[in-house]
C-alpha cells in the first residue's frame, strides 16, 4: 500500500527540479540559445532544431518538418498540424525528397537536371520538410525572407537541391520547400472529393506550399527573418504555382512580393489550371491504371497502393503532367478570371524568362531521346502534329530556312509560345494593379545541364538558376558570368527587401508598363532595358490581345 506520509523536503525539491528539467530545453540547447541570433540552435513552435554554421558565418537548417507526414490515411488530405517533439532535433542534413522517379534519362545513365533528387528519386512520403539559410549576422533588424518553390513540372525536384548562400550573402533569409508531387500532390478524384469538406480534391501540393508559408509566418522571426517581408519565388512549375498563389484567396497575407521565373498561369499561353471536373476525369483514368476502378472503394484502394507503384504510374505518358485545378477552396477560379474580377493578392512582382527556353527540351527530347536532329521535313511534320490547322501560319512565321537549323526553328516556336510571350502577358496584366519588374536572362553561353550535340542551348530553360543558386554539377561560371551573377543576386535581394530591385552599383531597372513595354536584359555583356522583346519573340502572332477581358488597363 502506498504511504500517505508527506515526502521529505529534499525529495520534494528533487521532484520540482526534475519537472523543471523536463519543461526546458537541454543545457546544450540553452547554451546555444543564449548565444544570440548566430546560434545554430533555434526554437520553433514545434521544438528545438540544431543546424550548422557555414564557413561564411551564416547558418543552415535542413529537413525541418512543417506538417505531419502525409502518409496512410493522410495521403490525399490537406496537410495536418505537426506534433511537437522533445529535445533538440537534428537539422544538419537534408530530408528525403517527396516521392518521384529518378530523372536518370541520359544515354550514360546520368540525370537530366543537376539536383540530387533528380539522380536519386524517392519513395518516402514523409517529406514535408523545408530548409532555412540565414546570413552571417542576423542581429538587429529582421531581414527579408525569400521562400523558394522548386521547379520540375510538379513531378520532380526538392527544396534541398538549392543552395541559398549567394542570396544570404546579400542579407536575405532563404527558405526552400518540399511539397507533394505528381499524383500524390495533385490527384483529383470523385471519391476524394466526396470525403472532403469542400467537396473537392487535388491541389494538395499548393496546400503544402501554403502550409510552409504559414510555418514561415509563425517561425521565421526566430531565424532572424521578417515575417512581414516575405517574397514567394519559384522557377518553372514553382513559378506557375507562385502565379496560382497570387490568385488564391487562402494565400492572402502569406507573402508580400512574388518572383516568377519561366512559368506563367494567368494570361494567354500560360499553364491555365483545368476545372475540377476535368481533373477528376484524369484522376479516374489514373486510378484505373493502378487497379482502383470501383467508385465505392476507390479512396481506400488508392491509399493502399504502394508508393513505388504510384510514382511509376505518375511518371509515364500523359499521367506525368500534373498541376493544380480550379474548384477547391484554394483556387476557386482560374487565375485569369481572378485577375479579371480583381480577386487577387496583387503584390510587387519580378517576372521573366530565359531567351532560349525551349532549346533545353529540344536537346533532350529530340537530340538525346528522340533519335537525332530534325530535318526540314520532320520539323514541318512535327509542327503540323502539334499545331493542327494553325501549322501553316506557324511555319510561315518560323520557316526552317530562317534559322541555322530546324532544331533551332522548333526551339524558337516553343520558347515564344510557351514561355516568352506568356511571361510578357503576365507582366502586362499584373502591372495594372501592382509594380512589376520584367526581365529576360540572355546569356548565350550559360553552363549547360546536358550535352547538346545538335542544339546550341544558349540561355536555356533554368539556365539562370546557376547565377542565383550555386551548383556544383554544372561548369564553373566565367569571370563575366560571375559579374552577372553578382548583379542578379543584388537585384533579387533588393527586391525581396523593398519590392524594387534598384539600388547603388547596378544598372537601372525600369518598372514595367504595358505602354512602354521595357524588359530588362540580363546578359554578361549588357544589362539594361529593351523595347524589342515582343518583336524578337513574335508575341503579336501568339497573343494579338494579351490582356484578359475585364482587367484594368
Amino acid at each position: 500500500m502506498r504511504s500517505s506520509r508527506p515526502l521529505p523536503a529534499l525529495a520534494t525539491v528533487m521532484i520540482a527540479v526534475a519537472t523543471l528539467l523536463l519543461s526546458f530545453p537541454t543545457p546544450a540547447a540553452r547554451a546555444h540559445a543564449d548565444a544570440g541570433h548566430d546560434s545554430p540552435v533555434v526554437r520553433t513552435d514545434r521544438g528545438w532544431v540544431h543546424g550548422v554554421t557555414a564557413r561564411d558565418g551564416g547558418r543552415i537548417f535542413q529537413g525541418i518538418p512543417f506538417a505531419a507526414p502525409p502518409m496512410g490515411d493522410l495521403r490525399w488530405r490537406p496537410p495536418q498540424p505537426l506534433a511537437r517533439w522533445s529535445g533538440v532535433r537534428d537539422a544538419t542534413t537534408p530530408a528525403h525528397p517527396c516521392p518521384q522517379l529518378p530523372l536518370t534519362l541520359l544515354p550514360d545513365g546520368g540525370p537530366v537536371l543537376p539536383g540530387e533528387s533528380n539522380r536519386t528519386g524517392s519513395t518516402t512520403e514523409d517529406c514535408l520538410h523545408l530548409n532555412v539559410w540565414t546570413p552571417a549576422r542576423t542581429g538587429g533588424q529582421p531581414l527579408p525572407v525569400l521562400v523558394w518553390l522548386h521547379g520540375g513540372g510538379n513531378t520532380y525536384g526538392a527544396g534541398s537541391d538549392y543552395d541559398g548562400s549567394m542570396l544570404t550573402a546579400r542579407g536575405v533569409v532563404v527558405v526552400t520547400v518540399n511539397y507533394r508531387l505528381g499524383a500524390l500532390g495533385f490527384l483529383a478524384h470523385p471519391a476524394l472529393s466526396a470525403e472532403s469538406t469542400d467537396r473537392a480534391s487535388g491541389d494538395y501540393g499548393l496546400m503544402d506550399q501554403q502550409a510552409a508559408l504559414r510555418w514561415v509566418r509563425r517561425n521565421i522571426g526566430a531565424f532572424g527573418g521578417d515575417r512581414d517581408r516575405v517574397t514567394l519565388a519559384g522557377q518553372s512549375a514553382g513559378s506557375s504555382d507562385t502565379c496560382a498563389h497570387i490568385a488564391s484567396p487562402t494565400a492572402k497575407g502569406l507573402f508580400h512580393r512574388a518572383v516568377q521565373q519561366s512559368g506563367s498561369c494567368a494570361a494567354d499561353g500560360g499553364l491555365t489550371p483545368p476545372t475540377l471536373d476535368a481533373a477528376e476525369r484524369k484522376g479516374s483514368d489514373f486510378a484505373a491504371t493502378v487497379g482502383c476502378t470501383d467508385p465505392a472503394t476507390a479512396a481506400a484502394c488508392l491509399r493502399a497502393v504502394p508508393t513505388a507503384e504510384l510514382i511509376r504510374s505518375t511518371g509515364t505518358g500523359a499521367a506525368s503532367l500534373w498541376g493544380p485545378n480550379t474548384g477547391p477552396g484554394i483556387l476557386p477560379r482560374t487565375p485569369r478570371a481572378a485577375w479579371a474580377e480583381g480577386r487577387v493578392n496583387a503584390v510587387p512582382t519580378l517576372s521573366g524568362n530565359t531567351h532560349d527556353e525551349y532549346r533545353y527540351f529540344t536537346a533532350l527530347y529530340v537530340d538525346l531521346l528522340g533519335g537525332g536532329p530534325l530535318t526540314p521535313a520532320s520539323y514541318a511534320a512535327l509542327i503540323g502534329l502539334q499545331h493542327g490547322d494553325r501549322a501553316g501560319a506557324v511555319l510561315g512565321t518560323y520557316p526552317a530556312s530562317a534559322y541555322p537549323s530546324p532544331n533551332l526553328a522548333y526551339s524558337a516556336v516553343g520558347t515564344d509560345q510557351r514561355f516568352a510571350c506568356p511571361a510578357r502577358a503576365d507582366s502586362r496584366l499584373y502591372s495594372n494593379r501592382a509594380p512589376v519588374y520584367a526581365y529576360e536572362f540572355a546569356d548565350p553561353q550559360a553552363p549547360p545541364f546536358i550535352p547538346a550535340p545538335h542544339t546550341p542551348q544558349g540561355a536555356f530553360h533554368a539556365s539562370e538558376l546557376a547565377f542565383l543558386y550555386p551548383m556544383d554539377a554544372v561548369p564553373p561560371l566565367t569571370s563575366a558570368q560571375r559579374r552577372l551573377s553578382a548583379t542578379m543576386t543584388a537585384y533579387w535581394a533588393r527586391f525581396a527587401a523593398t519590392g524594387d530591385p534598384n539600388g547603388p552599383g547596378t544598372p537601372t531597372w525600369p518598372r514595367y508598363t504595358a505602354a512602354e513595354d521595357r524588359i530588362q536584359v540580363l546578359a554578361p555583356d549588357r544589362t539594361g532595358p529593351t523595347t524589342g522583346f515582343a518583336a524578337d519573340h513574335h508575341c503579336a502572332f501568339w497573343q494579338p490581345n494579351p490582356t484578359p477581358r475585364g482587367a484594368v488597363r
